[in-house]
């Protein structure tokens, strides 16, 4: 990656003071008109917290520190609640530069502005002519940009790929801010001068410049410029503080030592004066809201850890929406609605996903195709969510490896999911993600070939659930039990696997279970009483749940199975007749992964006939 690419960001931020657009072309987005009035408030009413929020204490005083961006949407401009109750309780507002004032404008503009002929020279004509050739892409006003020094030319027309994307400088958050604040009569002050921003985006020499401008070019035809606004635009506005923090890991910022060097000259360099000038200001005895772009708060040199070593108490104020509760969204029974919950939690945009939770879901969406045996599309949603695990924390990566794993499973291919489950083991183990890695240790278990092996992965993972603090992780007992049960079942153990199958049917009653999961509890204790000869104990369990479940008006095909099986073993086949037409009518129309084999639904017509 191009090692000037954040001089690019903050050119484009100082460059929301020119007038760049052309007029519209066949395939150019219009240019945004003037909200009406009824539009402005519709927004303003509608507001919602984004973006970052930090309380400064000190003194017996709050300031505050707010993360934003400078190209925005009009639904996002204005603040939220708990934003506005920030606002309100400050008395001066602090920019990066108040890009509202007049005579921080003309200084932009004269800093930016080549001298004649400068500009054309500055450059080889291979590259004035891709600018040329962008500039009409992008829409960009004839004669606003030749004026510009090169670097201010490549930066506008980084600024202007993200109308596209529906992002525009007009709606940025510090000029929105501004604004407000005069509305209000409240002192708008800057952090840094024009000439302070100017020197840091300047440009060494020619090779430097030459370097700048192909870069830019290069992203900008490639794309890559455009997919990183839309997932800075996504993360500011769902205020997805942990994948701010991992900015460098996804940036394609910071591959070699130049990149780093020029990480720290157009970001951390900058640091020390705005903490210097936001501490005065501070002391000064009135409190401030200062607002600056996003990346500024990031790391051991943000702005936030340097006013905490100032003596500052530093709060984070979270402002992301509360993550959906996966497990709540399951109805194993019903992967298509699950998946129909899924989508709709995706595309919620009162409450957007952080990216870690939106990949998650995208997994779950996964898991609903594996349960539905279209293992085609599972792979292929598995292979979309890989492709923006860049900078992911570890709980999409976990369940990215558990949802490819489960699905070769169920389409017979253990062999191919074993190594899967023992890496997200691994790591939901070092991530401490006690309910992921609980789900790992079972999934282990059950690719296993030998017997033994199977339960003492089982058994390892019961214990991790029984010693999780997580009371999610808890909630695996019963399923644990469970399998414990068919494992010491299948060894032929059945006095143990009785104990196991009661153990959880206990747990799905502690736990509150959905009727669902308490039937299939009850019904394994029946089977296992049938492996023990108690026919007549085991039709104690299953003539009330067959009831149950009609009362319902629901179907199991493996209830009436069951008792078509005591029936027959019990020398009554004329009874258990009618229970294996039942079960075979039920069983042969299931399209999951639980359908019984051509062989075992063959047996069931012989038997009721």
């Amino acid at each position: 990656m191009h090692p000037l690419r954040h001089a690019r960001r903050l050119l484009a931020a100082a460059l929301t003071a020119w007038p760049l657009l052309a007029a519209a072309q066949d395939d150019c987005p219009p240019p945004p008109a003037p909200p009406t009035a009824e539009a402005l408030a519709q927004a303003q009413g509608a507001a919602r917290d984004r973006g970052f929020l930090w309380r400064l204490e000190k003194d017996g005083r709050s300031s505050w520190l707010y993360g934003t961006l400078h190209l925005a949407r009009l639904e996002w401009a204005f603040p939220g609640p708990r934003v506005r109750e920030a606002l309100a309780a400050s008395r001066t507002l602090a920019l990066e530069l108040d890009l509202l004032d007049a005579e921080t404008q003309r200084r932009l503009a004269a800093g930016s502005t080549a001298r004649p002929g400068e500009a054309g020279a500055a450059l080889a004509p291979e590259l004035r002519a891709r600018i040329e050739r962008r500039a009409r892409l992008e829409c960009a006003a004839a004669g606003v940009l030749a004026p510009l020094k090169p670097e201010f030319q490549v930066a506008a027309l980084s600024m202007l790929a993200g109308r596209r994307l529906g992002l525009e400088p007009d709606y940025g958050i510090d000029a929105t801010l501004a604004a407000l604040a005069r509305r209000e009569g409240r002192p708008v002050v800057a952090l840094e001068t024009a000439e302070d921003q100017l020197r840091a985006m300047s440009v060494g020499s020619r090779a430097e410049l030459a370097q700048l401008v192909k870069g830019a070019l290069d992203e900008l035809d490639s794309g890559r410029a455009q997919a990183l606004l839309a997932r800075m635009a996504r993360m500011w506005a769902s205020g997805d503080h942990a994948l701010l923090e991992r900015y460098a890991q996804w940036c394609e910022c910071q591959h070699s030592s130049a990149d780093a060097a020029a990480m720290r000259r157009l970001l951390e360099a900058r640091h020390p004066a705005m903490a210097a000038r936001l501490d005065a200001l501070h002391r000064g005895g009135q409190p401030v809201f200062a607002a600056v772009g996003s990346l500024h708060m990031i790391g051991p040199r943000g702005l936030p850890a340097l006013m905490a070593q100032r003596g500052y108490r530093v709060e984070r104020i979270a402002l992301e929406a509360p993550a959906p509760d996966i497990n709540a969204l399951w109805d194993y029974d019903d992967p298509a609605a699950s998946e129909a919950r899924f989508r709709a939690a995706l595309a919620d945009t009162t409450n957007e996903a952080t990216h870690d939770v939106a990949l998650s879901l995208r997994t779950q969406i996964a898991r609903s195709f594996s349960l539905r045996r279209r293992f085609d599309e599972a792979q292929r949603e598995l292979d979309a969510v890989d492709a923006e695990l860049a900078g992911a924390g570890a709980e999409p990566r976990v369940r990215t490896l558990l949802e490819r794993g489960r699905s070769w499973r169920s389409a017979g291919e253990p062999a191919r999911a074993r190594p899967l489950f023992l890496q997200a083991e691994q790591l939901a183990r070092t991530a401490k993600l006690e309910f992921l890695h609980v789900d790992a240790l079972h999934m282990v278990a059950l690719v296993q070939t030998d017997p033994e092996l199977q339960l003492d992965w089982t058994r390892r993972a019961l214990a991790a659930a029984r010693a999780a603090a997580d009371p999610q992780a808890h909630r695996w007992e019963a399923s644990l039990n469970h399998n414990i049960g068919w494992h010491l079942h299948d060894a032929g153990r059945h006095a143990e696997a009785l104990q196991s199958f009661r153990a959880a049917l206990a747990a799905r009653e502690r736990d509150g279970a959905k009727p669902a999961r308490l039937h299939e509890a009850r019904w394994s204790v029946a089977r296992e009483l049938r492996a023990l000869g108690r026919h007549d104990e085991a039709l104690a369990l299953l003539r009330p749940l067959e009831a149950e479940l009609a009362s319902a008006g629901e179907s199991d095909g493996f209830v009436p199975e069951e008792i078509a099986e005591n029936l027959l073993a019990l020398g009554r086949a004329e009874e258990a007749r009618p229970h294996f037409a039942r079960a075979h009518a039920q069983l042969s129309r299931l399209d999951t992964v639980e359908r019984p084999d051509a062989a075992r639904l063959a047996r069931l017509l012989t038997l009721s006939r």
